[in-house]
This record gives C-alpha cells, sequence and structure tokens, in this order.
C-alpha cells in the first residue's frame, strides 16, 4: 500500500507538476501574445512618428510658402506705401505751384489796377495841363493882341 500511496502521490505530484508546466505554457504563450502585441503597437508608434515627422515637413515646407507670401506682401505694401507717398508730394507740389499762380495773377492784377489808376490819374494831369495850356496860350494871345492894338505900351 505504500507503494500505492506513494505511486497515487507521484501521480499526483506529476499531475501537479503538469498543470503548472501547462499553466506556465499558457503563461508563456499568454506573454508571447502580450509581446507581440506590444511589437505591433511599438511598429504603429513608429508608423505615426514617421507619418508626423513627414507632416511636419509638410508644414515647414508649407510655413516656409506662407513665410514667402508673407515677405512679398510686405514688399509690395512698402512699394504701395511709396508710390501713395511720392503721390501725395506731386499733389502737395501741385497745389503749391497753384498757389503760387493764383498769388502771382492776384499781384498782377493790382499792379494792373495801380497802372489802370496811374495811367487814368496821368490822362487826367495831361487833360489838365492841356486846359492849362489853352488857358495860357489864350492869356498869351490876349496880350499879343493888346500889344498889337496898342504898340505904345
Amino acid at each position: 500500500m505504500r507503494a500505492k500511496a506513494a505511486q497515487r502521490k507521484l501521480r499526483k505530484r506529476v499531475h501537479k507538476h503538469k498543470k503548472a508546466a501547462s499553466e506556465a505554457h499558457w503563461d508563456s504563450d499568454e506573454a508571447y501574445v502580450a509581446l507581440g502585441n506590444l511589437n505591433t503597437q511599438m511598429e504603429q508608434v513608429d508608423q505615426q512618428r514617421a507619418a508626423a515627422q513627414v507632416a511636419r515637413a509638410d508644414d515647414q515646407v508649407v510655413l516656409i510658402g506662407l513665410w514667402e507670401q508673407l515677405e512679398t506682401a510686405r514688399s509690395e505694401a512698402l512699394t504701395a506705401t511709396h508710390q501713395w507717398i511720392e503721390a501725395n508730394n506731386r499733389a502737395a507740389l501741385a497745389e503749391a505751384a497753384r498757389n503760387r499762380a493764383k498769388a502771382l495773377a492776384t499781384q498782377q492784377d493790382h499792379v494792373e489796377r495801380d497802372l489802370h489808376q496811374q495811367l487814368a490819374h496821368t490822362q487826367n494831369m495831361v487833360v489838365d495841363l492841356q486846359h492849362e495850356a489853352h488857358y495860357l496860350n489864350n492869356q498869351l494871345h490876349t496880350l499879343l493882341d493888346d500889344e498889337e492894338e496898342d504898340p505904345e505900351m
């Protein structure tokens, strides 16, 4: 009986070890599956990282393009501002020239008016002098006539 009991004990132990080995085998299979899943996840992460790097490179290219467009827009805005300033300067110069011409025309009008007044005054003086000359001429003739009538004087 002892031998049978020992055999039973051994069978129980063998069964226990087989069960433990089987469980270990299942655990190891599960560990390999988990390891495979982790490996797959790591590959996916690597692919996502690579895709992100490509996207980042594409974003850099787009950013460079946008930067160039911004610089072009700034340059065009600066050119437009310079042209606007030049147009304003030309308008101001034209306005100043128009004001100078207007002032000169006004000054010329004043000079012409003064000259007309001087001419009118001079003509009046000539008329007065002509009247004076006629008066004196008449007086002279009167004196000469009187002298001819009275030669003794």
